[in-house]
Order: C-alpha cells, then sequence, then structure tokens
C-alpha cells in the first residue's frame, strides 16, 4: 500500500515538472519569457523558425506526458503497464543523454541527472512487484 502511494507522489512529481517543463519549451520561441529565464537556450541552428516549432512541438509532447502522469497520480488501482512503460520511456531518456548523435556525450551530471527518474520508476516497479508477489503467495504458517 505504502509503495502505491510513493508512487502517485512520484506521478505528480513528476507530472507537475514535465508540466513547467513543457509549457516552457512551447513560449521560449515565442519571446514571452524574461532573457534571464531563456538565458541562451536556443542556439543558432535552433533559432530558425524550423528549430524554434521543434522546440515547440517537443513541448507539446512533454506538456501531455505531464498531464499523463498527473492523472494517473489520481487513480487509485496500479498499472503496470503504464508504470513499465514510463520506466522504458525513461530509460530511453536516459541513454540519449549519455550518448548522442556524436558518440559518448561525457557529461557526466547531465547523464546522471536524466537517470533519476529511470532509476526511481525502476526501484518502484520492482517493489512493487515484489509486493504483489507476496501478496499472491500462500502464507507460510
Amino acid at each position: 500500500m505504502i509503495i502505491t502511494r510513493l508512487a502517485k507522489f512520484l506521478y505528480g512529481i513528476l507530472g507537475v515538472l514535465y508540466l513547467v517543463v513543457g509549457i516552457g519549451a512551447m513560449l521560449i520561441p515565442t519571446g514571452w519569457l524574461p532573457p534571464t529565464l531563456v538565458g541562451d537556450f536556443l542556439t543558432d541552428e535552433m533559432s530558425t523558425p524550423a528549430g524554434e516549432h521543434l522546440v515547440q512541438e517537443f513541448g507539446t509532447v512533454v506538456l501531455a506526458v505531464g498531464l499523463i502522469f498527473l492523472w494517473r497520480a489520481t487513480q487509485s488501482a496500479w498499472s503496470a503497464g503504464f508504470h513499465w512503460a514510463m520506466t522504458f520511456y525513461f530509460s530511453l531518456d536516459a541513454l540519449i543523454h549519455w550518448i548522442g548523435p556524436d558518440g559518448p556525450i561525457g557529461s557526466w551530471p547531465r547523464g546522471a541527472i536524466n537517470s533519476v527518474p529511470f532509476a526511481l520508476m525502476l526501484l518502484l516497479g520492482l517493489l512493487q512487484a515484489r509486493s504483489f508477489r507476496r501478496q499472491e503467495s500462500p502464507s507460510a504458517v
């Protein structure tokens, strides 16, 4: 039971985080965010109309992921399918932060930070699976 509560809490945190990132990515190309907040996020290659459009499209996808996480945080039943699908997503997200188009990125902080959601989801999923196995197995008396 406590693992399900932890999962809901994690889903809520990830939902809010992804909402903020998604909204930010959608607004960056519009110039509506203060320059001090944006910094030099858009490189010269991304400052083209096509690059800015891709940043906004990324924002819509991340926003949708955030909304799905928030929705799952409100559901009472555990969904192993959802949890493992999102764990797989986070594994891919972590992988692209360790290995990019030009090979290993070499940024330990970037790789480590982007591996945290995957590690948390993996740990929670394994704990939940273990909990279900204990509930289903006959108790030895």
